[in-house]
Formats: structure tokens, sequence, C-alpha cells
């Protein structure tokens, strides 16, 4: 058998990393993130879900796929509250819930 000499950072890896197929794998890698959390978030009034939407972006030199949730009270949603006083409030970790979803895909 013969020794593979594969060099180190790999040039394929690397051109396939920013490259247009990358983008469209991470994208649509969010937008399923997007539509699992459409799903999960409570829904009272739907602003929350209506608030998201998805973006890339190339960081360290690759592909990266985002989902944003733009409603103004989506970090107390997510984190929870505590007024300093006996309003303490549990935050839904939603997004924690949907990234064990993805990793389980």
């Amino acid at each position: 058998m013969e020794d593979v000499n594969i060099p180190a950072p790999n040039p394929f890896i690397t051109e396939w990393l920013v490259s247009a197929q990358c983008r469209s794998v991470m994208f649509e890698a969010a937008e399923l993130f997007e539509a699992l959390y459409r799903e999960v978030v409570v829904k009272r009034t739907g602003r929350l879900a209506a608030s998201t939407h998805v973006s890339t972006a190339v960081e360290r030199g690759r592909w990266t796929g985002y989902m944003t949730v733009a409603a103004p009270y989506a970090a107390s949603h997510e984190y929870g509250t505590d007024d300093g006083d006996e309003g303490i409030v549990a935050g839904a970790h939603d997004l924690n819930l949907i990234l064990d979803l993805m990793a389980s895909l």
C-alpha cells in the first residue's frame, strides 16, 4: 500500500469552506434551525417566532450560518429575568433545545 500525502492545510478543504456550495449548506442549516425554533417557541402572540431571520457570513475562513431573534423581549424569554427581589422568572432555553435537536440529526 502506498503512503498518501495530504498537505496541511488541505487546499481543497480551505477553498470549499469559502465556496458558494458551503454557503448554501450553512444557509439551509440555519433555515432548519429557524423552522425548529418557530415550532418549539411558545406562541402567545407569535411575535417572537415571527421576529427570526437567518443569514450567513464568513468567519475564521469559513461560512457560518446564523439565526437571529429580534423581538425586544427575546433575551428575557431565553435567559429569564430577576427583578432583584422575589420576581425570578426562569428562561425557556429554547435555543439550547434546538441545538440539541440539530446535533441529533
